[in-house]
């Protein structure tokens, strides 16, 4: 962006914008990694699903703000849920977004738009009537930002060319998340083992009615209503040396570390290296379930080659406390051009189950809420119609119910019901819409 500032004071009104406007997406241009991905599956139920998306346009037609989509689908009880998002998903994500942002500001706007996106997503599956699951692993990459959205136990792992390794998902299951079990119990649901009926209980926690072992996921509308599809969302920024992600499903991360995953196919491309880590994870446990992994490198354009072995890696407890986190606005863009270029830059965390938490937005994006439009499903209001997400909201810090955004009335039940506020307690039915 120098060149910009340059060019005005030596000859300004010489160099016409749509000029500068060029040069800066050249510029632009060279910078961007490139994307290689390879996916590999061992199918035993056929539950599992991916979408790989590259170079879509974010503005039609200019061929050079892309970003490319990665998904991974692990259906339960049917594929009907994984199909059902697979095919919708996206769309709804991007109809969250506001229209002419640029780019920063789309990828701001992405940890809130993939909310709703996942909101409107279950709520329309739940409309068919239709009473499969899934487990979604969503990856959005835009330049060097790494966006990962996540429903379920199917994770998404980084590790950057320095060497670290981040996790970008979240796993929901009730066994290892006792935050998810306080919340679905202070929700009205019951969290316990398999009872075989001579007092012993067998197999992980599940959440009753059911039986899901998840806490989060798209679909499941008989296993009752605080199985929530608010997805956990992390947003960072590689440095421009790159990394490779790995995306699987349970089935490779119940058999195999992370570090062990990323060792086991160093220095081969994606494609092969899908295919070592599927193959490596049933060594181990054998096919037991349904086992899809998408490798993604991420890495500048001169790098023709699979990256080297990476320096030896730190001790697993410091995993966490590698990333940077966002620097401050007020430090000058020279000062961040310096400061340590390679590390994992964090830009957004948040996983909380609350709509109205993760719907308040705070990006300074001037056209973030459009008045009379569901910040869920999209539905367009007449003035008045809508509830502010702040209505019955604990949140002390805001308790103006005119305050924005909006949801219409059936998007305002379904977030009760996930809070478990729905107020009579017979289930998904209770407002008659059998």
């Amino acid at each position: 962006m120098g060149d910009r500032s340059m060019l005005s004071k030596s000859e300004h009104q010489t160099v016409p914008l749509s000029v500068l406007l060029k040069r800066e997406l050249a510029n632009e241009k060279i910078e961007r990694p490139e994307l290689s991905h390879g996916q590999a599956s061992q199918s035993k139920k056929g539950e599992d699903f991916t979408l790989l998306k590259t170079e879509c346009q974010r503005v039609l037609g200019d061929g050079i703000t892309t970003y490319s989509v990665f998904g991974l689908l692990d259906g339960h009880n049917g594929s009907a849920a994984a199909i059902y998002s697979k095919e919708n998903l996206l769309n709804n994500i991007l109809g969250a977004i506001p229209a002419d942002l640029n780019r920063d500001e789309w990828v701001a706007a992405l940890p809130r738009a993939l909310v709703a996106g996942f909101v409107k997503t279950d709520k329309d599956f739940q409309d068919r009537a239709q009473t499969s699951g899934t487990t979604v692993t969503f990856v959005i990459i835009e330049g060097w930002v790494v966006t990962v959205a996540s429903v379920g136990d199917s994770c998404c792992v980084l590790e950057s060319a320095e060497g670290g390794i981040y996790y970008l998902s979240a796993d929901h299951r009730l066994e290892s998340n006792e935050e998810e079990r306080e919340r679905i119990t202070s929700s009205g649901g019951e969290v316990g083992r398999l009872n075989t009926g001579g007092g012993t209980e067998i197999g992980p926690l599940r959440c009753w009615p059911g039986g899901l072992c998840l806490s989060r996921s798209i679909g499941d509308m008989d296993v009752g209503e605080f199985i929530v599809p608010v997805p956990y969302v992390k947003q960072v920024k590689l440095s421009s040396a790159g990394g490779r992600l790995i995306i699987s499903s349970d089935g490779v991360w119940d058999a195999l570390p992370a570090e062990k995953a990323f060792d086991c196919c160093r220095g081969m491309p994606a494609d092969a290296a899908a295919a070592q880590i599927v193959k490596e994870a049933l060594e181990v446990k054998g096919l037991r379930d349904d086992t899809t992994c998408i490798v993604v490198d991420i890495q500048p354009p001169e790098k023709p080659t699979p990256p080297l072995p990476p320096p030896k890696k730190q001790g697993k407890g410091v995993f966490k406390s590698m990333f940077r986190k966002k620097p401050s606005e007020s430090s000058s863009h020279t000062e961040k051009e310096f400061s340590e270029p390679d590390v994992v830059e964090e830009l957004f965390e948040e996983g909380s189950a609350s709509l109205s938490e993760r719907l308040d937005t705070k990006y300074p994006v001037c056209n973030m809420f459009k008045l009379f439009v569901c910040a869920v499903c999209q539905v367009e209001m007449k003035p008045g119609e809508g509830i502010s997400i702040h209505v019955s909201s604990t949140n002390s810090k805001k308790l103006r119910p005119w305050d924005g955004p909006f949801l219409c009335s059936s998007c305002q039940e379904k977030k009760e019901a996930m809070e478990g506020k729905r107020p009579s307690g017979d289930g998904r039915y209770s407002s008659g819409s059998d």
